[in-house]
């Protein structure tokens, strides 16, 4: 059984987090900072309502999934979990030290039950099953089951699945926990929009949300760096109910019961504090152009500074999210009528394909040099990340073959980044080669082709088009 710390958490050593005496109308009653995040009956959600709420940026709550007739409360319990499920070890975090193990989730279960609800003096061990394998079972339940809004499930306007195969990430995951134990204050991964649907609960069990809007989202960085000496990107800072109540921005309290479905809008701040009894959590992240444009402009910057590897990759993302649209796009040219609704309908996409492809231009800016033709490429099929930064390396990188990486008994080349190497961080002898991954011509090829078949529509339509550097 291997066992690892994590990043230290920020706490006073005699500050202990417990959501012990907590209600849900004591803390918004005791504190004028704090506000009840709105809460929607599921048979009241429409795409119309979807889009005015993520518009919004404020968090909310869907209720009552549990009551509908696709619930499946045999399925999505810790008992099928133990007995029926392949998941028979599972990665758990003791709170108390910030130390990482796995357990077999037999034991896991038994250890976590026999816990207080709430910390007690002198204890030194508290459970939380955190980033679990979501069983297959559950992720055919949540895409078919007819619960979960369709516009909130995890394949729909989330632009991770045009990654290929070898690139694709796993944003689906559970969480197992019981009283007081937690996820410190973070956003989510790149803007993605955040879902937490609590699926199972034992001696009713909750969980405890302090969420921020999307709007305040700078406001949150400089709190947190310049008040609470903590860089948010970094999700070490166990944030105390007196420190929510004294920000300088609302703070918007949940309390997640059976059957409950939180919405995160991209960019908000949320820390997780479970109450009671045991609770099961399915988690996952979609990313949308927004939240292309929003981590490409505002949170990869963050992350650079801060040393947070990227793990969506997002760069590439919008590379393959262009190429798709793109193949969409033609065909809707080709089976082209003159009917006025499949008129409208690739007007929509032409403007969002556009959108992308700005986007994109700013990320060439970064990529391109003047003599790119004489680059070599990369013989590694290998992801690639900078070994200073942790940025995911989409085209071009600066590599030395006779210096390597942290990890020796791998001997992988060391590998930087442009921005840090721009910066000045190199490798110990400081004779770093440029490189790339693929020819950039293929990249400006393409580019250049998306071009040309939108400036060949808008000239045949009634729709405004968009300036483009046609030379590139």
């Amino acid at each position: 059984m291997e066992s690892k710390v994590v990043q230290p958490l920020t706490k006073s050593p005699d500050q202990i987090l417990s959501c012990k005496g907590w209600t849900l109308s004591s803390l918004l009653n005791d504190n004028k900072n704090f506000h009840a995040a709105p809460r929607i009956s599921v048979s009241k959600v429409t795409e119309k309502l979807l889009a005015f709420s993520d518009a919004d940026g404020i968090p909310f709550v869907i209720e009552g999934l549990q009551h509908l007739p696709g619930w499946r409360k045999e399925l999505l319990s810790v008992d099928w979990l133990k007995d029926d499920s392949l998941l028979k070890e599972v990665p758990v975090r003791n709170i108390h030290n910030n130390v990482d193990t796995t357990l077999p989730l037999s034991e896991f279960l038994e250890r976590t039950r026999k816990s207080s609800p709430f910390v007690q003096p002198g204890e030194s061990e508290r459970l939380y099953g955190k980033d679990l394998e979501t069983p297959k079972p559950w992720i055919e339940w949540l895409h078919r089951g007819k619960v979960v809004p369709s516009e909130l499930l995890p394949t729909t306007d989330n632009l991770l699945v045009y990654l290929p195969e070898s690139a694709q990430v796993d944003t689906l995951m559970s969480y197992i926990g019981t009283g007081d134990t937690f996820t410190p204050s973070h956003k989510d991964l790149c803007a993605s929009h955040g879902h937490n649907l609590m699926c199972y609960t034992e001696n009713g069990g909750s969980s405890f949300w302090f969420m921020t809007r999307r709007e305040d989202a700078r406001k949150v960085t400089n709190y947190f760096h310049h008040k609470l000496g903590h860089d948010i990107d970094h999700e070490s800072c166990v944030t105390s109910v007196q420190d929510f109540a004294k920000a300088p921005f609302p703070v918007y309290i949940i309390e997640q019961k059976l059957g409950d479905l939180v919405i995160v809008p991209r960019m908000s701040c949320h820390q997780v504090v479970n109450h009671g009894g045991l609770t099961v959590k399915m988690s996952w992240s979609r990313m949308s152009l927004k939240s292309i444009s929003q981590a490409v402009y505002y949170e990869l910057p963050l992350y650079r500074r801060v040393c947070r590897p990227e793990t969506y990759r997002v760069r590439l993302t919008l590379y393959h999210t262009i190429r798709a649209l793109y193949r969409n796009f033609s065909e809707q040219m080709n089976q082209r009528t003159s009917a006025s609704g499949n008129q409208v309908d690739i007007g929509k996409q032409s403007r969002r394909l556009a959108y992308a492809l700005r986007i994109f231009d700013d990320v060439l800016q970064n990529e391109c040099v003047e003599d790119y033709a004489s680059l070599p490429c990369s013989s590694s099929s290998e992801n690639l990340s900078c070994d200073f930064c942790g940025a995911d390396i989409f085209q071009s990188f600066l590599e030395c073959q006779d210096c390597f990486s942290s990890n020796d008994l791998v001997r992988d080349p060391c590998t930087i980044c442009p921005g840090c190497y721009a910066e000045g961080r190199s490798c110990r002898c400081q004779t770093m080669q440029p490189k790339q991954l693929q020819p950039m011509d293929d990249i400006l090829q393409e580019r250049n082709k998306v071009i040309e078949g939108l400036q060949k529509f808008w000239k045949t339509s009634s729709n405004e088009g968009v300036q483009f550097a046609t030379n590139a």
